[in-house]
């Protein structure tokens, strides 16, 4: 995953990213660190992302659809509530999404810097 960006798209802002795969959670931190965002998390498990989604004040948020074979629809319904613009990652078709899921923006897996990036910086 390479950046070839500016380094300061998300300058200012607060990013929750809530992944499980510790490699792919170390990828997405340094692009967004990269970008002058300040990282929330990331955090691996539900317990985690709760958490930081209640208790955080974050800008925007990067979550995983899957958390060790949850879905995140917690941390998707606690982030809404607070007004929190959000960004879905998944490696699965979109079709196998619950359906509440195919409304949110989604990028798929491998995640491509530049999208990731963009649609965050467009969220503010």
């Amino acid at each position: 995953m390479t950046t070839g960006m500016n380094g300061r798209a998300l300058s200012g802002r607060s990013v929750l990213v809530v992944e499980d795969d510790f490699f792919l959670a170390h990828d997405l931190a340094a692009i967004l660190e990269a970008e002058g965002a300040q990282v929330l998390g990331p955090a691996g498990t539900m317990t985690e992302a709760l958490d930081l989604a209640s208790s955080s004040d974050c800008d925007a948020a990067v979550l995983d659809v899957n958390l060790r074979h949850l879905t995140v629809q917690p941390v998707i319904e606690v982030l809404e509530r607070r007004g929190v613009p959000l960004v879905l990652l998944t490696g699965a078709s979109p079709e196998t999404l619950p359906p509440d899921m195919r409304a949110l923006p989604l990028i798929m897996k491998p995640v491509e810097a530049a999208a990731l990036v963009a649609h965050l910086a467009a969220c503010g």
